[in-house]
Formats: structure tokens, sequence, C-alpha cells
């Protein structure tokens, strides 16, 4: 027998005009499932042009048999962790994969037209304006300080160009097709993370089969990408354990997913985690009561447990080889790029050296790059001058002021936000345009939508960690 709850359910997809009956597959768990092994079974056999190819045609099925853009949105971050092992991807081997266009291009097209008139009349979000700043910024960035040449190579026009413009035009559509329904695409947002980070796990679990299990993870370059999205994904995933009875299966599957990052070697990452895990299960456990409060800590409890028990037996031993395995005191070369960084902003504060400038001495490029500085901070002033950092200081407080509410998810969706910004300080997160600049800027779209909905705000205050200091 039908439940009233699924009636409800159904009755709400078919009635709302952004979504379609196909939503509810889109919603189900055989999709995301599809997704992650989609990318785990061929990453096993290092077919990572058929994983992508796989994301690339669920992302086309996706853009056209539903107005809402979250299950394209779930597609493409998975695309981007389909070739995560390609971090030395040549131009050649870029353009090699221009038959993604084949399914995505007309779908695309096919999305804009055939939504269309169901869209309301445009109004730009709040991050609007801040984007259209920061874009100008880009574009301006190097003017005076380098040559028509440096400027307009095809590596740096890519990032000015996804940075900027074609990052604008792409929030301009995505949020017209967000749902302005709060309870879904805040749940949406958190099963995405969940799969990113599940697909994380496995792939970290093959290198482990092929090449052995310890303390720390077989050496990937790609641990630093991994750590962002598990930065972004553990406070999700936590928060999603407050609305489902069985919690304790989400916190441990949190815990694994910082585990692996403290357990990869990445040290940055490592570090913002051991800040932005423990804020999120204090939002847990104010937002639950009762027995719960103890029973959904276990995977942590044990966690800890494990740790202490590996550590303490010859504790100092074992520290400091761990501290040596993960590398920590490395000769990393970031204070040689910093010096660059300020060198040039001093050298041209206004404007910057722009993305285009390279000095092969300091920090060869490979192909497809630019010069990563390895800090968003110094990134934005050495690049864009006095100016880019007043574009992304706008976008940044705007930023703020939307997701500085009084709801559990606005809280932990900013928690992995700023771990993955403090992150950004000793990495190049901000500047990848795909998937992280698209990701904070989508993710925004959503909790300004959120924030929109009076019925979701009014249940998420039921759960939140200001009200929970009260009691």
């Amino acid at each position: 027998m039908v439940t009233t709850s699924v009636l409800q359910e159904e009755a709400a997809y078919t009635k709302d005009k952004y979504f379609d009956s196909s939503d509810k597959f889109f919603d189900s768990p055989v999709w995301f499932g599809l997704l992650v092994l989609g990318c785990a079974i061929p990453y096993w056999f290092s077919q990572y042009a058929i994983a992508f190819g796989f994301c690339a045609v669920a992302l086309a099925v996706a853009l056209i048999f539903t107005r809402n853009t979250m299950p394209a949105f779930s597609a493409f971050m998975m695309c981007t962790l389909a070739v995560i092992e390609q971090y030395k991807i040549t131009t050649e081997e870029i353009f090699g994969y221009a038959w993604v266009l084949i399914p995505v291009a007309p779908a695309f097209i096919f999305h804009i037209i055939r939504y269309m008139p169901l869209r309301e009349k445009y109004r730009p979000s709040k991050t609007f304006l801040p984007q259209v700043a920061v874009t100008v910024m880009l574009m301006m960035g190097g003017a005076g300080s380098i040559s028509a040449a440096m400027y307009f190579r095809l590596a740096p026009l890519y990032y000015v160009l996804f940075l900027g413009p074609v990052l604008l035009g792409m929030m301009t559509l995505m949020q017209s097709d967000i749902p302005k329904k709060g309870e879904y695409i805040s749940k949406y947002l958190a099963k995405t993370m969940m799969a990113a980070a599940l697909l994380l796990l496995l792939m970290w679990f093959a290198c482990c089969l092929k090449e052995g299990f310890g303390i720390h993870l077989p050496y990937r370059q790609w641990k630093n990408n991994a750590g962002n999205f598990m930065l972004l994904a553990a406070p999700l995933t936590v928060w999603y354990g407050i609305k489902k009875k069985w919690g304790v299966v989400f916190i441990g599957f949190a815990t694994f997913q910082a585990l692996s990052v403290a357990m990869s070697g990445s040290r940055g990452s490592t570090l913002m985690m051991a800040v932005v895990f423990p804020l999120s299960l204090i939002v847990y456990l104010i937002n639950v009561k009762g027995w719960r409060r103890l029973v959904d800590m276990l995977p942590v409890i044990i966690a800890t447990v494990a740790m202490l028990a590996y550590f303490l037996p010859n504790g100092a031993e074992n520290l400091f080889k761990y501290i040596e395995d993960f590398d920590i005191t490395d000769s990393s070369g970031r204070d040689n790029l910093y010096a660059e960084g300020l060198k040039n902003f001093f050298e041209y504060p206004i404007f910057g050296t722009g993305l285009g400038y390279r000095n092969d001495v300091v920090y060869p490029l490979n192909d497809m790059a630019i010069f990563w500085y390895h800090s968003t901070p110094i990134q934005i002033i050495a690049s864009m001058g006095i100016f880019g950092a007043m574009a992304y200081i706008y976008q940044f407080v705007v930023r703020m002021r939307i997701g500085l509410k009084n709801s559990a998810f606005h809280i932990c969706t900013l928690l992995g936000f700023l771990g993955f910004e403090g992150y950004s300080c000793v990495n190049t997160g901000d500047f990848t345009p795909l998937p992280f600049a698209f990701f904070a800027v989508y993710v925004f779209l959503i909790l300004e939508k959120c924030n929109d909905d009076a019925e979701f705000m009014k249940s998420e205050q039921k759960e939140n960690i200001l009200k929970g200091m009260e009691r």
C-alpha cells in the first residue's frame, strides 16, 4: 500500500514547474550509485576516458529530462573526479576530450530552449554583481605589465574566461533552474558531496589494494584535490546525519572522510580538517537529543582510541615517524612562490601581472597551467593588484552575508567552504575553475534559494547551533 508521504512526494514533483517525473529517479540511490560506479570501475582499470564519457552522457541526460539542474550538477562533479589522475594533461590531450561536447552541447542548448517558457523574469542574485566585479578584474589583470602574447596564451585565457565571463553566464542559467525548495536542494547538495566522497574513498581503497595498506595512503598527486572535496563534503555529511534516524552511519562516513585526509599526507587539508570536523560534530551534538548524543559519536570514539593505541605504546617514536612520513617539513618551494608574488604586487600594485604572467626560473609551467603562487590571497594581489583584492573581498563579504544564517545547514555548509578557503591560502583552490570556482558559485546560489524559503528556514531553526546553546 502506498503511504501518504510517498503520495505527497509524488504530488510535489508533478505539481512543481521545476520537476518532472524523472526527478524521482535523479534523486534516488540508483542515480548516485551509477555515477559512483561509473567512475570507480573504470578507475581500477585506468580507463579514465570511459568514466569521463559515462558522466558526460549522464550530464546530458539530466539536462534533457529535467529543468532542475541539480542532477546535472551531480554528474558534473563526478566528471571532474573521473579524470583526477590526469593532472599533467597536455593541450593535445585536452582537445582529445573534445568529443564530450557531442552529447553535452546539444543537451545544453536543448535545456535552455525547452525550459525557457517556465522561467520567470530574471532577477540577479546577490552574488551577481560581485561576480561581475571579479570578472572585470580578471580581464584587467596584467594591464600595462605583460605583453599581448603572454596575455593571450591558451592556458591563461582559459582561466580568465572560465573564472570570469563563462562562470558568470553559467551562474545566470543555474540561478534560474535551481528549485525554490530549501529542503530538497539542501539534501541534494549533501547527497552529491557524499557521493563524491564515497568515490574518492573507493579510489583510495583501489590504490591500497594495488600498493599496500599502511598508516599513510599511497602517494597520489591528487591528494590535495581529494582534501578539498573532503573538506566540503564532511560537514554536509554530518548535517545530513542530523536529519536521519541513524545518524551514526553518517558520522561514521564523515569520520572516514576525515581520516582519509590525514592519511593522504596532504598537510594543509589535514590542518583545516582538524578544525572543520570537530566544529561540525559540535553542531551535530547540539542538534540531536538523548541517547543519540553518545551512540552517534561511536565512530569518532573508535577512531580516536585506535589513533591513541597506535601512538601511545612508543608515543614519541611513532609520532615523529608519522610526521616524517607526512612530509610536513618538505621543501615545497612555496616560499619562493610567495616571494615572487609579493614582488610582482609591489612592482605592479594596480592591476598586477595578470594570469598570463610566467617565470620559468621560479616555477616552470606545465602545458595548460598558469603561474600558481599556491595561495589565493597572493594569487589575487599578484595577478590583479589592489583592485582585484577589492573585488574578491567584496565577493567574500556578500557570500558571508548569505551564509551566516540561523540554520544548521548554513553553518555546516559554511564550515566546509571556510575550510576550503583556509586550505586555499596554501593551495590553488579558488583559481581552479572546474570544479571548485563553479562549486563556490553554485553553493551560494543554493544558500540564497534556501534563505528565500521561509518554511525551510523555520524548520532549520529547530535544529540550529544557536538555539542549542540556549538549552
